[in-house]
């Protein structure tokens, strides 16, 4: 990791990652969600919460991010999942079918597709008008 920091500004990237986390409630305080990358490093280290998993798929910044980019990673990240459920209700693979159990009707598939063609249309139509 000693390596890593004094790698050229063009060899970084940045990367949103989303933690899942055992937190002590506390009435008073202000809740995780509104937490600041400080406060969560100060409760982690108080063990006021505790890291469980980081959380695979789709992060979304929507205070910061453009709504149309928004409604693009969503639709995108819907027809990821529509095709898994495709590719397992076309044959018999065991590894995917059991991730992917139940298995959402054909008809069910093909308004999720539908969906996710609607929702790049209109972000279509955001970026267009600069949202």
């Amino acid at each position: 990791m000693a390596q890593g920091q004094h790698l050229s500004r063009s060899a970084r990237a940045t990367h949103r990652v989303a933690l899942e986390l055992e937190v002590v409630e506390d009435p008073e305080a202000a809740e995780p969600e509104d937490w600041d990358l400080q406060y969560l490093a100060q409760a982690v280290e108080a063990g006021v919460a505790r890291p469980l998993r980081t959380i695979q798929g789709l992060v979304i910044d929507s205070e910061h991010d453009r709504l149309s980019r928004t409604l693009d990673a969503v639709a995108e990240d819907l027809d990821e999942s529509v095709q898994l459920h495709w590719l397992a209700s076309a044959k018999r693979w065991p590894a995917i079918a059991e991730k992917l159990h139940p298995r959402p009707s054909i008809e069910t598939l093909v308004e999720l597709e539908r969906l996710a063609l609607a929702a790049h249309a209109v972000a279509g139509r955001l970026r267009r008008e600069g949202l």
